[in-house]
């Protein structure tokens, strides 16, 4: 009897152990994943404070309109097409991530949101002549742009304010 009863005691602490194990590896788990959406934020944050990319917003906000022609987008020197690309090819890739589910939408919002709700129309132009002056088809523009167009139709509106009344 007394080896049954050391048995049941070891399989006993043997199951506490385990249990102990997921717990632990649960815990682990989550600390992984907010370091993982720290690290997500950061490089969104790094990406947003490089000298191209400001230089492509300040291109968008003085040279860019909802009414640009291909003479005025032509007119722009090569620094400023090189800044506008990139800053256009950024968020595009940010668009793919988070459409594809690797980025999370709020965090695409809190940093891109603003840009996108006063950019994307000016953006959306540039491509558009781009496209007439390359002869694309409407089909590949979306399937070469979808991740900014897919930024600028999700987040066309600014989400509601869950704290007004």
């Amino acid at each position: 009897m007394q080896l049954q009863e050391a048995a049941q005691i070891g399989e006993a602490v043997s199951g506490i152990a385990i249990l102990f194990t997921l717990l632990f590896s649960l815990r682990q788990v989550k600390f992984w994943n907010e370091n993982r959406r720290y690290e997500i934020g950061r490089d969104l944050a790094n990406f947003m404070n490089t000298p191209l990319i400001h230089r492509g917003f300040a291109v968008t906000t003085l040279k860019l309109s909802e009414e640009l022609t291909f003479e005025e987008l032509n007119a722009l020197s090569r620094e400023e097409k090189d800044a506008m690309n990139a800053t256009m090819i950024g968020f595009n890739n940010i668009g793919l991530l988070a459409k594809h589910g690797h980025l999370s939408n709020d965090l695409v919002e809190a940093f891109c949101g603003y840009y996108i709700r006063i950019f994307g129309p000016r953006w959306r132009r540039a491509v558009e002549i781009h496209a007439k002056a390359m002869m694309q088809q409407p089909e590949s523009i979306r399937m070469v742009w979808g991740g900014l167009y897919w930024l600028m139709d999700t987040l066309e509106e600014a989400p509601k304010n869950e704290n007004a009344n």
